[in-house]
């Protein structure tokens, strides 16, 4: 007897790596938020206002702490994402799941990024970095989710309301005559 292995699902290879990416980066990303958020107190201190410009330590104090509050929030989320997608990354029934995740996860991306660019802090390649794991999930995600079949969704657009029986006279306008 050999023992073979089901079949892979279509885009399992794709959620998998794509999940497995986001774990790593992401575990890295919740180390770091912290340690942002701790540097910016740290540069508000008096200590370091000696080595710096005059009023550049309060900008840059307030500046390190709000990306690490970003990193944080968007690492913890995409954290979970990640885990998410390699557990259903086999399960062909979960696919949906994965993808609503994946949307999710862009959108928290996004606004991210727009909270940072709202102060200046925006970084074009930092954002599209950030995106591609997203995206290997839902490219992954999106490869066999069932869809309805094209003629099957005309045959449904197309049925009449009330079906008429093959048998039934026609109706008019006029009433029959005698």
């Amino acid at each position: 007897m050999e023992n073979t292995k089901p079949a892979a699902a279509p885009g399992s290879g794709l959620l998998k790596a794509g999940g497995i990416l986001l774990i790593i980066f992401s575990a890295l990303g919740v180390l770091a938020g912290p340690l942002s958020i701790v540097g910016g107190s740290a540069l508000s201190s008096p200590e370091m206002a000696a080595f710096l410009p005059a009023g550049q330590s309060s900008a840059m104090a307030e500046s390190a702490i709000r990306a690490g509050a970003v990193m944080t929030a968007t690492s913890v989320v995409s954290l979970i994402g990640g885990i998410l997608a390699v557990r259903f990354c086999s399960k062909v029934q979960r696919r949906k799941l994965c993808m609503i995740v994946a949307i999710v996860l862009m959108v928290c991306q996004l606004a991210s990024e727009a909270v940072l660019a709202f102060h200046g802090e925006f970084d074009l390649i930092s954002a599209a970095f950030r995106l591609v794991f997203p995206l290997l999930v839902f490219a992954g995600s999106v490869r066999s989710v069932p869809a309805v079949p094209a003629g099957r969704a005309a045959a449904v657009s197309a049925a009449p309301a009330s079906p008429a029986l093959p048998d039934a006279p026609a109706e008019t306008d006029h009433p029959a005559e005698p």
